[in-house]
């Protein structure tokens, strides 16, 4: 099921919990003039359509004791891509990774306690495991926007 397909009410229901995902049925129900029966077969459909993957919610990583936040492009040898991509997956810390074009790199997203820990991973995760060519590191310094809206 594509964004095109879906009606205005699908869209409608996808607005809602995109800015607020713990409204019950019941509300968005009411705010869309239709009954909680409705809303949940509509967002089951969405669910099983894979429209919607999952609900969740957003940390604030400071208040969690992760102060830096830091991109890393790590350039990889091809045949070792998927395995690096893996074993960063397992990391606590790592809280995103994408395959990029170009050169064979990886796109990563960390978020660590401090300097020391920065260092650290980059030493023990990155420039030390099989397969990594180099790395560039980014550090955040301010956030304007985080992805939150696709847009609809």
């Amino acid at each position: 099921m594509e964004l095109s397909h879906l009606d205005q009410v699908d869209k409608e229901i996808i607005r809602l919990l995109h800015n607020n995902g713990r409204l019950s049925y019941a509300k968005i129900g009411e705010i869309l003039n239709l009954s909680r029966v409705a809303i949940q077969k509509r967002v089951e459909n969405l669910i099983d359509n894979e429209v919607i993957e999952n609900f969740t919610i957003r940390l604030n990583a400071a208040k969690l004791g992760k102060v830096v936040s830091a991109f890393f492009e790590v350039e990889v040898e091809p045949r070792f891509t998927e395995e690096v991509g893996n074993q960063l997956s397992d990391d606590a810390n790592v809280i995103s990774i994408y395959q990029m074009t170009g050169n064979s790199s990886l796109h990563v997203h960390a978020l660590l306690k401090d300097e020391a820990a920065l260092e650290a991973f980059l030493y023990q995760n990155l420039y030390k495991r099989s397969g990594v060519v180099r790395v560039n590191t980014q550090v955040v310094i301010k956030r304007f926007k985080q992805g939150k809206r696709l847009g609809l």
